[in-house]
């Protein structure tokens, strides 16, 4: 099987032929048909969020079934399905309260397989990143780890709502709880903010503003839904007397960013912070403030999304034209073509770009 591999931090992506482990008893294999680049996969590449090497990375992926353990029931060999890296135990105090997508029991960045997921061919364990490494031609996964596709939603763009579309579709839904007639603030135009502001479009908010440097995103989210965008140097306002947005939503997670989110909330704000910052990034707040002006601040991991209940909201919500992923992606290449890629994906160039293995 070949994977892209990282090496050690701040390597490239080296694709090399690795060996791969038998499905356990409540495992599929998956043979991936397509897989985003997240921001987040650049950043483990560099050794964010302690995560270890060598590893294969990739999150955001969907394919088809290939093989299945011996106790595996309601998933078959053929099934198109995505994949979600918040795989819900479904026993844990978080996921039997509802709260799936802080599941105690999920992998996180780093973890490795008992035995290892793979191998190289002289036998050297390799990480499988964040428990699905979808920078690979196919995957073992817990059958939790998988969700059904349709057959008329492209590969290409069921990808996606393995992690940016949900991320930032869910910090609108979910997490700000959105309603209609309120005003939304988007700070940071990428995968996630864009999904947002579709969100935010979708939950009928009165006026929706996206903030980003640069020009292009700018663009792009006006084309998927917001009124206005503007650079981080100009007002978001609507006019002179405006008091401040009903809902703020980060989706960047720079200490510097979630203080402007705070400052552009109304008093009685919403403010949803669903960027993954550092843990070395502190944001200040008075005591005054905090108790005077009433704001609500919060964060959301992976949009606060229940995916068995979310995937099927999503999938019609694309089939009837008002959630829009093809805008998302900039460009679709093999695995030979990952490096290039994340260097393009980690400069701003591209948006988001699609690896078919």
């Amino acid at each position: 099987m070949r994977a892209a591999v990282v090496w050690s931090a701040g390597g490239a992506f080296d694709v090399v032929e690795l060996s791969q482990r038998a499905p356990g008893p409540r495992e599929v294999v998956v043979r991936i048909r397509a897989a985003g680049i997240c921001h987040t996969d650049v950043s483990l590449a560099h050794g964010a969020f302690g995560q270890g090497f060598p590893v294969v990375l990739g999150h955001e992926g969907a394919g088809e079934v290939t093989a299945i353990g011996d106790q595996v029931a309601h998933v078959a060999i053929g099934d198109r399905v995505l994949l979600t890296w918040v795989p819900a135990c479904g026993g844990c105090y978080h996921c039997v309260r509802g709260e799936t997508y802080i599941c105690a029991r999920r992998r996180r960045a780093g973890d490795t397989g008992a035995p290892a997921d793979l191998t190289t061919v002289d036998g050297e364990p390799v990480i499988a990143g964040m428990g699905t490494a979808t920078f690979a031609e196919q995957v073992v996964v817990p059958v939790e780890g998988v969700l059904p596709l349709p057959d008329d939603l492209p590969f290409e763009e069921s990808a996606l709502l393995g992690c940016a579309v949900p991320t930032g579709l869910g910090a609108a839904i979910n997490a700000a709880n959105v309603r209609p007639g309120e005003t939304v603030l988007v700070i940071g135009c990428g995968a996630v903010g864009l999904s947002a502001i579709q969100g935010a479009r979708i939950a009928g908010a009165a006026r929706i503003v996206g903030v980003d440097p640069q020009t292009r995103r700018r663009e792009l989210a006006v084309t998927l839904g917001a009124d206005a965008a503007v650079a981080p140097d100009e007002n978001p306002g609507a006019s002179d007397g405006f008091v401040g947005f009903d809902v703020v939503i980060d989706a960047v997670g720079h200490g510097s960013t979630i203080r402007s989110a705070w400052d552009s909330a109304r008093r009685g704000g919403r403010i949803v912070v669903v960027g993954a910052g550092g843990a070395d990034d502190p944001v200040t707040f008075t005591a005054l403030e905090l108790f005077h002006d009433e704001k609500t601040i919060r964060g959301s991991f992976y949009g606060s999304s229940h995916m068995t209940h979310d995937l099927p909201r999503m999938i019609e919500l694309w089939r009837g034209g008002r959630l829009r992923l093809r805008e998302l992606i900039d460009d679709v290449v093999t695995l030979d073509g990952i490096a290039a890629a994340a260097d393009r994906q980690s400069t701003g160039d591209a948006l988001r770009i699609v690896v078919t293995p």
